[in-house]
């Protein structure tokens, strides 16, 4: 069992979480990875969900941006009448996905191993730098770390917006952009010595792969090639 603790903060959206989540996400309810946009289609915050019930969704994000994402979400809460409050839950990476459960626990599937949302304080089984190279081995950069307010399409075209939902904040520039032409920029993982001199600086999460004896990391890469 491989797990490594992660400095996220859980809210509950409820009083007709589906809905209220729909008209200012940019990704349908099923899928795991969603973003709340401004108006240009830059990031406010990139997060995990999961539809619990009916009146149940849990909004998983980077702590560091808790109360920033509060600031933006007070008016359409306000309009709404949803109820968003802070959960006192845990979570961890399960990196094998086999990391036994309790009841009251959940979990979200991600594209390597999944994540184990809980109230069990369970210890690191594997170190920063252990986790970090999974993470770009397997491309699961972190908002805050690989990432700020870039648009969103540079970061990902495909795990955090739907393009058939309908209307969203933020949905016009980044419909216009997948439609029309293609995203500037790329995140993607790059060996450090395949990388420019103004790469190298910018490249974030570095770490030596023992394999290989490189360090790679994440970097934003041309993409009007």
């Amino acid at each position: 069992m491989k797990i490594y603790r992660l400095d996220k903060t859980i809210l509950s959206v409820r009083n007709n979480p589906v809905n209220f989540l729909n008209g200012i996400s940019a990704n349908t309810i099923d899928k795991p990875k969603s973003a709340f946009l401004d108006m240009h289609g830059k990031i406010v915050a990139t997060f995990d969900q999961l539809k619990v019930s009916d009146d149940l969704v849990f909004v998983i994000i980077e702590s560091k941006y808790y109360e920033q994402l509060l600031g933006h979400l007070d008016r359409f809460i306000r309009l709404s009448k949803a109820k968003v409050a802070k959960e006192d839950y845990r979570v961890y990476y399960d990196l094998d996905g086999n990391t036994p459960r309790q009841d009251e626990d959940y979990v979200i599937v991600q594209k390597a191993g999944r994540l184990l949302i809980t109230k069990q304080d369970l210890p690191n089984s594997v170190s920063e730098e252990e986790f970090t190279l999974f993470r770009l081995k397997n491309r699961l950069p972190i908002h805050g770390i690989d990432y700020h307010n870039e648009m969103i399409l540079n970061v990902d075209e495909d795990d955090f917006v739907s393009f058939t939902k309908g209307c969203f904040l933020g949905q016009e520039p980044v419909s216009k952009v997948h439609n029309r032409s293609k995203p500037t920029w790329k995140l993607a993982v790059k060996f450090e010595d395949e990388c420019s001199e103004e790469e190298k600086v910018k490249m974030t999460s570095k770490i030596k792969d023992p394999l290989t004896e490189r360090t790679l990391g994440f970097v934003f890469v041309s993409n009007r090639n």
